[in-house]
């Protein structure tokens, strides 16, 4: 994959969630797709359960990229999230399989416990 079709698909990432596009979301990841959040130990695995836990986030929210760093197989971003409680800076790393998404680490540098969710995809380790 090249830098710009890497660079392309994250920013079509962020996009398509803040527009809550969700089966073009869907299409740019990979089946077997990998989530962690190391700072709540949450894990979701698979595109479907990956795409339950983001559209079902509780409340408005939007994310607004600062940076995006990539090469042709890895993407870096940080993300200003915004919902009804304020900002937060999120960092997330991509990594790509098959032209598709297939792992994705954020880290979110204020501490948090993670709102109650009705998504049956997300484990806590």
């Amino acid at each position: 994959m090249s830098l710009a079709t890497t660079l392309n698909k994250v920013q079509q990432f962020w996009d398509l969630a803040n527009r809550r596009q969700w089966p073009e979301f869907a299409e740019l990841l990979h089946p077997e797709l990998v989530y962690l959040v190391p700072q709540t130990r949450e894990r979701v695995e698979g595109r479907e359960g990956f795409v339950n836990f983001f559209s079902t986030w509780p409340g408005d929210w939007n994310a607004k990229v600062d940076i995006q760093i990539a090469d042709a197989a890895r993407a870096v971003t940080t993300i200003d999230f915004v919902d009804e409680t304020g900002t937060v800076t999120g960092i997330s790393f991509f990594e790509f399989n098959d032209g598709l998404i297939s792992k994705i680490v954020d880290y979110w540098p204020d501490s948090y416990e993670p709102p109650a969710r009705v998504s049956p995809f997300v484990q806590r380790y």
